[in-house]
Formats: C-alpha cells, structure tokens, sequence
C-alpha cells in the first residue's frame, strides 16, 4: 500500500508534484514535518565577526546549501521527494531516476533522508527562487535542473548500518556510503576542523568564493551554528516606541517595505538603535510626524507602537531572514495603505523575521519608494510567492467594549488618570492573529518621569478577560482614586 497519493498530482516534465498533504501514511508525515521543528529550534545563527566564539574543537562543517528542505524516502521500491507539508514529487524525473539506480540498491528499510533540494543556475550559486521557478511549468518544468544533497539520516540504513547512529559523524558516514558515485545526489560535502580559525577559512573558500551561501557547523556537544554573511536591507520607518525611563528617546522602530504594487508591509522591528544621542534624535524626528492608525502593534514588552508618516529611511543589519516558524508554518506580515486617515490595515500576507537585527544608520540619502525600501530586496535570501501581486482589503468585523471605566486623583494640581478598557475583538474567528478578547490599562502620572505607561493583556473568552480586568483595578485604584465618567471611544 503506498505511504501518498497522486490524485491530485500535476506534471512535472515525465514525473509528477502533488500538492500538500498528498502523504498519507500520519507517522511518515509527522516525522518528515517534525524534523524541521526540531532542527530549526536548534540552530543559531552567528556572523563572521561571532566566529571566534565557536569552540576550539572538531567540528564538522558543510557548505549551506540555498533550496528547500525536502527528504528523499524510499519505501518497497518507491522513490520519492517529500516535503514537510506533505508535497510529494514522484516519477521519472532525472535526480529521482538516479537515487533508484544509486541509492535504492543500498538502502536498508523505510529510508527517511533530510536533506537541500536545489537547482542549478547558470553563472552563479544555487538561489531559494531557482527550485520553485524549476518546480513549476509542468510537463515543461526544468527538471534536469533539480539536485539533492543529502545532511542526515532519519530512519533506515545500508546492509553494513541498518539503522541510523546516535552520533552524527556515524550517520554521515552512512548517508556517504548510500549516495557514493551520484552526481544529482549528494552526501553534503563536509570537512572536519579544529577551530574557530579553520571555520573561518573554509568560509572565505566556500561562501565567500560563492560556493555556497553559508556554512552549517556541528561541533562535539551537538549543538548546530548557522553562520552566514552580514546581510543588510533598507527599511522605511513607520513607528516607535518611546523608552520608558527615557520618554524623550525612541526605544524601538517599526519597519516596513513597499511592495511592487505600492502597498507597505511589515518587515519587523529593531530595538538596538546605537547611541542614545541618536535615539533622541530620531524622537525629535519622529514624534513631530505622528499620524493616525487604524492597525494596533505592540512590542515585545506590550507598548504600543505610535505610526507615523513614512518618510525616514533605515539601513539594518541581520544575521538571516526567517519565512517560516519552527512548527513550518509561513510568517505573516501585514500589509498596509496610508492615506489622508491615516494608516489603513488590509492584509496578513507571507512575510519574513528579520534574525537579531541592528540598525546601522539612518540613510537620509535615500527616499521612502519602491526602489529604496522596495521589499524585493529580502528575495536575495529567502523565497516569498506572490510578493508583486496587489492585496485585496479584509473587512473585519467592528470591536465591542466589554467594559470601560475610568479613574482620576488630584495632588496638588495634578490629576493622574488610570483607564481599564476591556473589548472583544470579533476578529479572532476571520484572523488567527487576532485574539479573542484584549485587556488594556493605561496609567498616566504627569508628575512622572515616564508620565504614560500601558499594559496589554489577551484572553482566550470573556470571563478570563473580565477577570484579569478585576486584578488591574484592584492593584492599581487605591485609596484617594474616584471613578470618572469617561468619553466613549471604540476600538476597531
């Protein structure tokens, strides 16, 4: 019985792409998706100027290779590429024609192998976009193009191993014996050095000299690093938060990118801003260009971000982009229009994280359009569909306040004000990024240093939301606090 299914399959030259969830064998599935979680968790990623933290040791290195993860199974005669999602890629199709001839004889069990599908470029190294460019066409797809470097082994063996061994080392000298003598696939080239200073050599031979886009280093302990060039990218500023010891300094900015259509979209945030000369500047900056927004963000400390015209322009340095989470499910960035009302959300669309970034200056030299912070500029390193079609807006459902209540206190000619407002967002069922129900406290103290402070919480239904709004009030209106009548103003 087979472990997938074709019925849904399109061509692919003489072989065949069927879409997700074309496994059907849920242990093969979950093992094939549950290895990405687990790999991905375990990476860190380092740049060249961080090499020399990397253990004085052996370590096992391999050039990284810029596909997508697939993993070839071979299963009672069936050779197949799948996917974590569940595509499968069946059939005659050159890099599969040569695993049956090469790998199969030597395989031992239900094969499970991880590894890069790539495909070949001309005048260049192998690029994410090539494999879905080389994927699609259908009977005309380019098939010759597909090659496979196997990393690891996940289940199965050869007549010598037959099951894969604890230790790495062990189960690369297994997938080298399988894949000996292919030429569309690979064992991944891998070399075996002491220290950081033989790291960095092989990174100027193989990433430098365009072998590769990066390396994956596997020292003793089974750690795994992921070290790749400085990437930067030019962003359009398009909010920030202001420190809360510091209300006069920016703590954070939001980013964004225009897409081809004209249409902004977050990219992410960047706290590690430099001096706090600098900070204070882009709040001089900033603050005096404040505009309206109907799209609520906050930070990873829950201050909302204050949005504001596009109009600087940041260089930001990254240690890699990421598309997808650790579960392999693709990051969602909204996109967004600004018109005379301000800031107008339409759509989560697929995105990217930018992976510990650093803003490195403000490039006054450039202009917030679609050729300085054009959003093609994150398709150098990762591969995003649809990134040049025009997105539709999602009318969402209006907010209702739950409750609302507000308190004041006079001392000495001035009057602090604490505010709870606790709402259902009626969204949560259409966006899975909305939540349910949101919980907000706002307390503003004008004698204060940081006068403004909020605090945001989300909950799952109504009685946890009221309940959370219980404990606010309780800790924060004491004695000498009176209950005002507020103005009515509601969330969207």
């Amino acid at each position: 019985m087979s472990f997938y299914t074709t019925v849904q399959a399109g061509p692919l030259g003489a072989g065949s792409l069927s879409p997700a969830g074309s496994v059907t064998d849920p242990e093969l599935s979950s093992r094939v998706a549950g290895y990405k979680r687990q790999i991905a968790g375990r990476y860190r990623a380092i740049s060249p100027d961080e090499v020399h933290f990397l253990p004085k040791s052996n370590m096992l290195v391999s050039p990284k290779i810029d596909g997508q993860f697939w993993c070839l199974v071979i299963d009672e005669g069936d050779v197949v590429l799948v996917s974590p999602k569940g595509k499968v890629i069946s059939g005659s199709i050159p890099l599969l024609d040569e695993a049956r001839k090469k790998v199969l004889p030597r395989a031992h069990g239900r094969l499970i192998v991880p590894g890069e599908l790539f495909a070949l470029r001309k005048g260049g190294r192998p690029r994410v976009g090539d494999v879905g460019k080389a994927l699609g066409g259908g009977e005309q797809a380019e098939v010759a193009r597909l090659g496979f470097f196997a990393f690891d082994l996940m289940a199965g063996g050869d007549s010598e191993t037959p099951e894969p061994p604890a230790d790495y080392p062990g189960r690369l000298e297994v997938i080298r014996r399988l894949f000996e003598g292919g030429q569309r696939i690979q064992a991944i080239r891998t070399e075996s050095v002491h220290g950081p200073e033989e790291v960095q050599r092989l990174f100027g031979e193989w990433v430098e000299g365009g072998k590769g886009e990066g390396l994956v280093i596997r020292p003793e302990d089974g750690r795994i690093f992921k070290l790749k060039p400085i990437f930067t990218l030019d962003a359009a500023v398009i909010g920030f938060t202001e420190k809360s010891e510091e209300p006069d300094h920016v703590r954070s900015l939001l980013l964004a990118l225009i897409r081809e259509n004209g249409q902004f979209q977050l990219i992410g945030s960047v706290g590690n801003l430099g001096t706090d000369s600098l900070r204070a500047e882009l709040y001089q900056r900033l603050s005096t260009a404040t505009v309206e927004s109907s799209y609520r963000f906050a930070s990873s400390t829950g201050a909302l971000y204050r949005f504001v015209k596009p109009e600087i322009v940041v260089e930001v340095k990254v240690t890699d982009l990421q598309v997808e989470d650790t579960s392999g499910r693709l990051i969602r960035r909204m996109v967004l229009e600004l018109d005379e009302a301000g800031w107008t959300p339409i759509q989560l669309k697929s995105g990217a994280s930018l992976i510990h970034p650093i803003m490195t200056r403000v490039r006054d030299d450039k202009n917030v359009d679609g050729t300085d912070v054009r959003a093609a500029q994150i398709l150098e390193r990762c591969e995003i569909e649809e990134l040049d079609q025009a997105v539709q807006r999602i009318r969402h459902p209006k907010s209702e306040i739950l409750r609302r209540e507000v308190y004041a206190k006079t001392t000495k000619d001035k009057t602090a004000v604490r505010k709870l407002v606790i709402w259902r967002t009626n969204k949560d069922e259409i966006d899975p990024l909305f939540p349910p129900y949101v919980v907000h406290w706002t307390d503003f103290s004008p004698g204060r240093k940081a006068p403004i402070q909020r605090e945001v919480r989300l909950a799952p239904d109504e009685a946890t939301a009221l309940e959370l709004g219980d404990e606010m009030v309780a800790s924060g209106v004491k004695k000498g606090w009176e209950k005002v009548e507020p103005e009515v103003d509601v969330p969207s």
